[in-house]
């Protein structure tokens, strides 16, 4: 799995210096030293301590593409909780973080990542006996099916 990361003061400073190479921040430059030191960050906090209302357009019009050879990205991630607005209605939010590309990852082998998955179904399987977990060998739509409750859930 790719965790998200955090810059060191070295990495920060290569990474504003493609941001904001006139050395006056905007956004995108606002958002990296947000993200710098500290990863996960509810779409909410960026928004409002960066003055920004589009991450998205931010991140991926005006830094990414120029910090993309460094080997690091910023990108969200949909949160394993729920976070709700003030009206107690979900909000949709995202985490956002840098990252560190795959291929550059010490934890990053399809192999062991396989083993992983195997090992991670095995323990479902013996959790829930009652519930139908699909073979790893099965397609992706298969999967999707189960996962969803569209599929037959019968060997």
């Amino acid at each position: 799995m790719i965790s998200p990361t955090i810059l060191s003061k070295h990495e920060l400073a290569e990474v504003l210096q493609r941001v904001s190479p006139a050395g006056k921040e905007f956004g995108a430059a606002r958002i990296c030293r947000m993200l710098a030191d500290e990863h996960s960050i509810q779409t909410v906090r960026v928004n409002t301590r960066c003055s920004i209302g589009n991450i998205s357009d931010i991140v991926s019009k005006s830094l990414n593409p120029k910090i993309q050879d460094l080997g690091i990205y910023v990108a969200c991630v949909k949160p394993a909780y729920k976070i709700n607005n003030k009206f107690d209605q979900p909000s949709g939010q995202m985490l956002w973080s840098f990252y560190r590309e795959a291929g550059n990852d010490p934890q990053y082998h399809p192999e062991s990542l396989s083993d992983a998955l195997r090992r991670d179904v095995s323990a479902l399987r013996s959790e829930y006996p009652d519930y139908y977990a699909p073979s790893l060998d099965e397609t992706s739509e298969r999967w999707h099916e189960v996962l969803t409750g569209a599929g037959d859930a019968e060997f």
